[in-house]
């Protein structure tokens, strides 16, 4: 995926870097004071291709975890049709063709 700007448009987020040494970052506030941080890295000689969660926000203690996880799922999968959207040529992995 080479537009994180556009990954935070179609997601209504907004491109932010988490500081982990990430090659593309996007967060969405989900409710006022809470935020999600997803960080992608490619694969490396060392290390697999991974998409992380972050959570941020001065209310982030009010959300169940049950609720964040929903969330979360329903967040990747929406990046996750962006990614197969915008992708129609490539050959892409598996997991995204699931949503």
């Amino acid at each position: 995926m080479t537009d994180a700007a556009g990954l935070a448009e179609y997601l209504g987020g907004f491109v932010e870097k988490v500081g982990i040494g990430e090659d593309w970052a996007v967060a969405k506030e989900l409710f006022p004071g809470v935020i999600i941080h997803f960080a992608f890295n490619h694969a490396d000689p060392e290390f697999p291709a991974r998409l992380q969660a972050f959570y941020s926000g001065k209310k982030i203690k009010l959300i169940h975890g049950d609720e964040l996880a929903t969330m979360t799922v329903s967040l990747a999968n929406q990046l996750l049709r962006y990614v197969r959207e915008e992708n129609p040529d490539k050959k892409l992995p598996e997991v995204c063709y699931k949503v």
